[in-house]
C-alpha cells in the first residue's frame, strides 16, 4: 500500500565509475580491463564534507517519498563495507561505508528505504565465462552474489525495497534471456531476502517476477504494482559530455503519465564523482517540488 501511494522516488546511481565521469557503463564500453579500471578507486574521495544527506534533502524538496541507492552497479565496486571484496569505498581514500550513511539519512528523514543491487559483476571472470563453461566458478560467483545481498539485508535494519539489476549474459543485450532465474538461483535468494526483510518490496530483474514491475525510460502500465524509472539526461551515471537534458515540464509530465496510468515514477540524480549532483538535475528536482 505504501508503494503505490509514494507515486514519486529518487534514484541515485553513483559509483566508482562516477570518478570518470563518462556513464555508469564506462568500464564495459571503453573495453578498460579490471586490473586498470580499479586503479580508479585511488581516486573515489568525495570531500569529508559531502554527506548523503544532501541526496535525501533534495529527494524531501522535490516531494520524494521514497529512494534507491547504487549500492553495487555492473563494474563490482562496493559502496558498503562488504566482506567478500576488496573492491569497495571502505578501502578507497574516502574509507566509508557510503550504503549506511545513505540509509541513516533516508531513514532520518522518513523516506522508504531501497538499495539498488546488480546480479552481473565485470569484475569478476566467472561472470565472463558463465555457467555452461564453467560451472564450478560460476556457483562460487552466484554464492558470492548471494553473500552480499544477504549483508545488505541483514547490516542496515529495515529495507523497504530490494532493486534489483544485471540479470543478463554479457554477450547479450540487456534484458536478453540467456540467463535464467535458476542460474542466479534467483527463488532461493528471494526466499532467504523475505526470511531476512518481511514486507520487502522486490522488483522484477532477477528473472522472476515478484512485486513490482520496471518499465526503464518509458511509462507502460502494468496490470500490477509498477515504477517507470527514468534518467535526467541519457545516462544513468554522470556524464561530463552528455548534456541532453529533461526540463522540468518534462520530468513534472511524466510523473503525471505514470501516476495517471496507475504507476509510480522514480527519476534519477546521477552525482558527481563528489557527490554533488549536477545543478541541471538539481533545478529539476526543486522544481518538481515547487509544483
Amino acid at each position: 500500500n505504501w508503494f503505490k501511494d509514494a507515486k514519486f522516488g529518487m534514484f541515485i546511481h553513483w559509483g566508482l565509475y562516477s570518478v570518470l565521469a563518462r556513464s555508469e557503463w564506462v568500464m564495459y564500453n571503453e573495453a578498460i580491463p579490471i586490473e586498470e579500471y580499479a586503479q580508479y578507486a585511488c581516486e573515489f574521495n568525495p570531500p569529508k564534507t559531502f554527506k548523503a544527506k544532501e541526496w535525501i534533502d533534495l529527494a524531501v524538496e522535490a516531494g520524494a517519498k521514497y529512494a534507491v541507492l547504487t549500492t553495487r552497479h555492473h563494474d563490482g565496486f562496493c559502496l558498503w563495507d562488504t566482506d567478500t571484496t576488496g573492491f569497495k569505498s571502505v578501502n578507497s581514500p574516502a574509507g566509508r561505508d557510503f550504503v549506511a550513511e545513505y540509509v541513516e539519512a533516508a531513514r532520518s528523514a522518513g523516506l522508504k528505504v531501497g538499495l539498488y543491487y546488480s546480479l552481473l559483476d565485470w569484475s569478476q571472470p566467472a561472470y565472463w565465462e558463465g555457467p555452461r563453461k564453467s560451472p564450478e566458478n560460476w556457483e562460487r560467483f552466484v554464492d558470492r552474489v548471494h553473500t552480499q545481498v544477504h549483508e545488505l539485508m541483514t547490516r542496515y535494519g529495515k529495507i523497504d525495497i530490494l532493486w534489483y539489476d544485471g540479470f543478463w549474459a554479457h554477450d547479450n543485450p540487456p534484458y536478453a534471456d540467456a540467463l535464467t532465474a535458476a542460474d542466479w538461483r534467483a527463488v532461493e535468494l528471494n526466499q532467504h531476502v523475505r526470511e531476512l526483510q518481511p514486507g520487502i518490496l522486490i522488483n522484477d530483474r532477477s528473472g522472476t517476477p515478484e512485486d513490482f514491475g520496471t518499465p526503464e525510460q518509458e511509462i507502460i502500465a502494468q496490470g500490477r504494482p509498477w515504477e517507470s524509472c527514468m534518467t535526467t539526461n541519457d545516462n544513468w551515471g554522470c556524464h561530463k559530455g552528455d548534456q541532453n537534458w529533461k526540463t522540468s515540464h518534462q520530468a513534472i509530465h511524466n510523473l503525471v503519465r505514470a501516476v495517471n496510468k496507475g504507476g509510480n515514477f522514480i527519476l534519477n540524480a546521477g552525482p558527481w564523482g563528489d557527490g554533488s549532483v549536477p545543478q541541471e538535475t538539481r533545478q529539476v528536482f526543486q522544481d518538481m517540488g515547487k509544483w
